[in-house]
């Protein structure tokens, strides 16, 4: 095998293994975490529209 050729089928088998590596990671790395939503307990703001009486709006 002359050197050239050598150095290809390294590069080659390099690149597998980071590539697989990256598949397995993808597969069975962790759950993202989720985005907080509307639904998520938060304490009302004063401006808080659930809340008319303490918007500052007048009677």
């Amino acid at each position: 095998m002359n050197t050239g050729l050598r150095i290809a089928a390294f590069a080659a088998a390099v690149a597998a293994v980071f590539a697989i590596a990256f598949g397995v990671g993808r597969v069975a790395g962790p759950d993202p975490e989720p985005t907080p939503g509307p639904s998520t307990h938060q304490p009302a703001t004063p401006h808080s529209p659930t809340h008319p009486e303490e918007s500052g709006a007048s009677h």
